[in-house]
């Protein structure tokens, strides 16, 4: 809730089964761990951490989450989202979707987000304007590392993630950066 309130008045999950927001969450928690690494942490790479156990119970990092309680609240015993963070405003005659209205919404972000001085267009008046965030989340988008897709792993000049290590180890892929390297080292250039 402490990043939404500047970026949204409403939150909408896909619930149900069957490729809803719970079943694609663990991919997300893996995209968002590359981008925040300590989201999840070097340790835990594939984000386990954010998943189910055998038999469906959430990890206490799952059960914790805005999108497990949104897409759970009333319907599982014991799962409800705050209502001093949230108030659930519609949900369809079968569940498949929810929306919730975000509380105590930050009014200086949003007056912030609708200043046209704060948009990066691609030309005066433009309909295509790049997202930037408000002031209140700098400090959070600092953290960020910018995503790689795994094709992006003979770019050099960063740091890898956890992530692009362990894939790159199950799959016997490097670098040509890091090929060049060893040949090098073995006289082989």
């Amino acid at each position: 809730h402490n990043a939404m309130r500047h970026l949204a008045d409403y939150a909408l999950v896909w619930a149900g089964g069957r490729g809803d927001d719970m079943a694609k969450s663990p991919h997300l928690a893996r995209i968002g761990n590359s981008v925040f690494p300590s989201h999840c942490g070097d340790d835990d790479p594939l984000c386990h951490k954010f998943s189910f156990y055998q038999g469906g119970e959430p990890t206490p990092m799952m059960a914790e989450s805005f999108l497990y309680k949104a897409v759970n609240h009333g319907v599982k015993n014991g799962v409800h989202l705050n209502p001093k963070f949230w108030r659930e405003v519609h949900t369809t005659k079968y569940g498949l979707l929810r929306v919730f209205k975000v509380m105590n919404v930050s009014q200086e972000s949003k007056a912030w987000n609708a200043d046209p001085a704060n948009r990066v267009c691609d030309a005066p008046g433009s309909w295509y304007c790049v997202g930037q965030y408000p002031p209140a989340l700098h400090k959070l988008i600092a953290m960020r590392k910018n995503f790689k897709q795994l094709e992006d792993f003979n770019k050099g000049g960063s740091e890898k993630s956890a992530y692009t290590k362990l894939i790159e180890k199950e799959t016997g892929r490097s670098s040509e950066g890091s090929r060049r390297k060893r040949k090098k080292d073995k006289g082989e250039l």
